[in-house]
């Protein structure tokens, strides 16, 4: 069983859990639902380079 994917935005403290993943897919994603954060990236880099919250628009680093 996997995890639950619950996460807060640490700075509204938004909940940005997503909508459910279909069941016969979750262990694809690693995860029970989709995420809201927002992965933010520029043209130069193959990688995310932080999150973003889409509530607003506070920025945090990967992990």
């Amino acid at each position: 069983m996997l995890n639950d994917s619950l996460e807060y935005c640490p700075h509204c403290h938004t909940n940005l859990q997503g909508d459910a993943i279909p069941e016969e897919q979750q262990k694809s994603y690693n995860a029970t639902h989709f995420t809201k954060k927002i992965g933010m990236t520029t043209l130069k880099a193959d990688r995310i380079l932080y999150w973003q919250c889409p509530d607003c628009d506070g920025t945090w680093s990967i992990k």
